[in-house]
């Protein structure tokens, strides 16, 4: 987004809690990639059960996030719930 001068918005609204936050997220949400990588290599699962709750939990807070318009919470619930479902996709066909 950017105003009429041509600067960005997004760049000004990025205070210390802000830039935490997406770091944050970061951490977070991406932490099922090595899950995935060793599931595809070794053939071990993650239990279903964590699976399934994390995902129900990563819809609902979806859906609150859209509900609020919070950009943060929205991008890091979505990248969440691709994450966890490419991982029960390896667990079931890998």
């Amino acid at each position: 987004m950017f105003n009429k001068e041509g600067k960005n918005v997004m760049m000004k609204k990025m205070n210390f809690g802000e830039v935490a936050g997406w770091v944050g997220l970061g951490c977070l949400q991406f932490n099922s990639i090595p899950a995935i990588i060793s599931s595809v290599e070794t053939g071990s699962t993650t239990p279903l059960g964590t699976i399934y709750l994390t995902l129900i939990g990563l819809f609902l807070y979806l859906v609150r996030s859209l509900k609020a318009n919070d950009t943060l919470y929205t991008v890091g619930n979505t990248i969440g719930i691709i994450g966890n479902a490419i991982l029960l996709i390896t667990i079931y066909w890998g």
